[in-house]
C-alpha cells in the first residue's frame, strides 16, 4: 500500500491552534485510492519534515485561495509548508499530484500570475485531453469550482487540456511526475470513475 502526505485545508482556533481539515469528499476519495496517509506535523507553525520523510507522494490539496491572492493569516501558513512540501518531493522525484489550490501554489512558486475568471465556480466541463503521461482517456467531463485560471506554464510544464475560455484545466511536468488538475476529482462529476484509475496507477 501506498503511503501519500495529503496537505488540506487549515483553520486557526481561539487558542490560535491550527487545526486540520480533510472533507467528505476527499476522504472518501482518498479511501478508494486505497492509501495510508501521513498527516502533516507543524512545530512553531513550521513543517516537520521528519514527519514525511517515508511517505511515498504527496497530494497538494484543493479549497480556498492562495496567499497572493487572499491575504489571510490561514492561507500564508498553509502556502509556507505547502511550498516546503512542494520542494521537497519534487527534489526526490517523488510523485505529487496537485488539485485546484495546489496547482494555483504550483503556478505562483514559478511566478506564473492568477487571472480572474467567471463561469468556473458550481460548473461541469468538457475537457479533451491532448498527449497525457498519465491519463489514458480521450475526453473527460469535469467540474468546476475556482474563481482564479492559469493561462500560462512554467517552461518545464507541458498543458493536457484547456477549456474554451482558455483555462489549463490539466498540466504535467515535463520530466518529473507531477500531475496538476485545476477540477477537484474528489467532488461529483461524469468522468470520476475514470479520473480515480488514472490518479491510482499515476500513484
Amino acid at each position: 500500500m501506498k503511503t501519500l502526505v495529503v496537505s488540506p485545508k487549515i483553520s486557526i482556533d481561539k487558542y490560535k491552534k491550527i487545526n486540520f481539515h480533510i472533507d467528505q469528499d476527499l476522504s472518501n476519495f482518498l479511501n478508494l485510492l486505497n492509501v495510508k496517509i501521513v498527516p502533516v506535523v507543524l512545530k512553531n507553525n513550521k513543517l516537520d519534515l521528519n514527519s514525511v520523510k517515508y511517505a511515498d507522494g504527496l497530494i497538494l490539496a484543493g479549497g480556498g485561495d492562495i496567499s497572493r491572492k487572499k491575504k489571510t493569516k490561514v492561507n500564508k501558513i498553509r502556502d509556507s509548508y505547502e511550498k516546503k512540501l512542494f520542494k521537497y518531493y519534487s527534489k526526490r522525484n517523488k510523485p505529487i499530484l496537485a488539485i485546484c489550490r495546489g496547482f494555483q501554489l504550483i503556478a505562483d512558486i514559478h511566478g506564473i500570475k492568477l487571472e480572474k475568471i467567471n463561469n468556473h465556480v458550481r460548473k461541469f466541463h468538457s475537457l479533451k485531453i491532448d498527449r497525457s503521461k498519465f491519463i489514458k482517456d480521450k475526453i473527460l467531463n469535469v467540474n468546476s469550482y475556482h474563481d482564479y485560471c492559469i493561462k500560462d506554464l512554467p517552461k518545464n510544464f507541458t498543458k493536457v487540456s484547456n477549456t474554451k475560455d482558455g483555462s489549463i484545466e490539466i498540466a504535467e511536468h515535463k520530466s518529473k511526475k507531477i500531475l496538476c488538475l485545476m477540477f477537484h476529482p474528489e467532488r461529483k462529476m461524469k468522468s470520476k470513475k475514470n479520473i480515480l484509475k488514472s490518479i491510482k496507477n499515476f500513484f
